[in-house]
């Protein structure tokens, strides 16, 4: 009893927050609070929501709240460093996050978000590990990052490639932060820039995470994000949302693997219950001769089939030896999902619903001014009222 829970407790811990989502800075229309665990792919309903959109919310987070609808931030900025766990900021503001898909596949959802509503926004990604020869005119211009001076390292050593690359996206970051308030000029439309930083993962694989030299690469990533972040605050006047969330491809895959694991397990568990219950049910019922070998047969070769789908065995044997087992629990499973989804809107329905609702307010509100002007009118002789409702009608002469 005491190993299972132990191994509940294990797959558990495994699929628990294994990332950082700092928000360095936002406005003040725009306000994060909490320590409440945010799912990466919910981040796109969070900077879409930031942004003024409707967001199609797939989960519930409390950690974000907007005071002032109509003085939302002009601008996104998300740093995204690959390969690490944890990015121990000391300003801003940091949310446990659950590294649940990849850093590409948030920005691609992301894009077609805001390309669905305005297809005219300034949507910029850069990756840093390309280099400024693979870079060459971005979208804020050309970049001409400044030479890195080898006096002023402690621990790191250009000669070295990990820690040479990461100096160099080090700089791409300083030259970005240099050209933004240049270039950029603030328009009517929401704008993103997002910034992909991959070097800090070798430095942290060739020394370790207590090591000078990764100290002093954390720091230099530190110095850069601020820049990056008053530089951007200068272009957009502090209208802006700047963040900076860690990704680490290789937990993406394992969380997969132990969510999709313990599904198969759970899915499993009571079909071989009710196996097991069928069987005994039939060896209780059946009377024991030879009449019955042939009939027993299938019965001992469905209990096979169970114990090899229980086995620890590649999934792609599991899948061909329950083929048809598997399509009955997809029909399940499918159904359930079908079942639980609410009601599909389109996008009109908003625009609608308002027209109807308006048009009925104000046509409420002047059919009864209109009665109670036609109550209070005065009945005299001059009126339309007299003139209708005299027995004799009057003329004038």
């Amino acid at each position: 009893m005491l190993k299972t829970l132990f191994c509940i407790v294990a797959v558990l811990a495994a699929v628990k927050a294994d990332g950082d989502f700092v928000v360095l800075h936002s406005p003040n229309t725009v306000q994060f609070n909490g320590q409440g665990e945010v799912e990466q792919s919910l981040l796109t309903e969070v900077f879409t929501a930031a942004l003024g959109y409707t967001a199609k919310l797939k989960g519930t987070w409390n950690g974000m709240s907007i005071t002032d609808p109509f003085r939302l931030p002009e601008a996104v900025v998300v740093m995204a460093i690959e390969g690490i766990d944890s990015l121990d900021i000391p300003k801003g503001t940091r949310f446990p996050l659950n590294v649940n898909e990849g850093e590409e596949t948030t920005w691609q959802a992301f894009r077609q978000r805001l390309d669905e509503r305005d297809d005219d926004n300034i949507l910029v990604r850069i990756y840093l590990g390309d280099g400024v020869d693979a870079l060459g005119q971005s979208a804020l211009g050309e970049l001409k990052p400044t030479p890195i001076n080898e006096t002023s390292l402690k621990a790191l050593n250009l000669r070295k490639d990990e820690d040479r690359k990461f100096l160099e996206e080090v700089q791409l970051l300083h030259a970005i932060a240099k050209k933004a308030p240049s270039a950029i000029k603030p328009d009517s439309k929401p704008d993103v820039y997002w910034l992909v930083m991959s070097g800090l993962k070798p430095v942290y694989d060739l020394y370790g995470s207590n090591s000078p030299s990764y100290q002093e690469a954390l720091t230099l990533l530190y110095n850069a994000l601020n820049m990056v972040r008053d530089a951007f605050n200068e272009a957009y006047d502090g209208q802006v949302l700047t963040v900076a969330f860690t990704n680490n491809a290789s937990k993406v895959h394992h969380i997969r693997s132990v969510t999709l694991g313990r599904q198969k397990r759970e899915e499993s568990q009571p079909k071989q219950n009710d196996q097991e219950g069928e069987e005994k049910k039939v060896g209780d019922e059946e009377p024991s001769n030879t009449d019955y070998t042939i009939t027993n047969e299938p019965i001992s070769d469905t209990r096979d089939t169970t114990a090899y789908s229980d086995s620890e065995v590649t999934e792609t044997d599991q899948d061909q030896n329950n083929m048809g087992e598997n399509m009955n629990s997809n029909t399940q499973i499918t159904g359930q999902e079908i079942k639980n989804l609410s009601k599909k809107y389109s996008h009109d329905y908003p625009i609608i619903f308002n027209i109807v609702l308006w048009f009925g307010v104000v046509f409420v509100f002047s059919l009864l001014a209109i009665c109670i002007t036609i109550a209070e009118m005065d009945p005299g002789r001059d009126s339309i009222i007299y003139r209708m409702t005299s027995n004799r009608m009057k003329k004038d002469n």
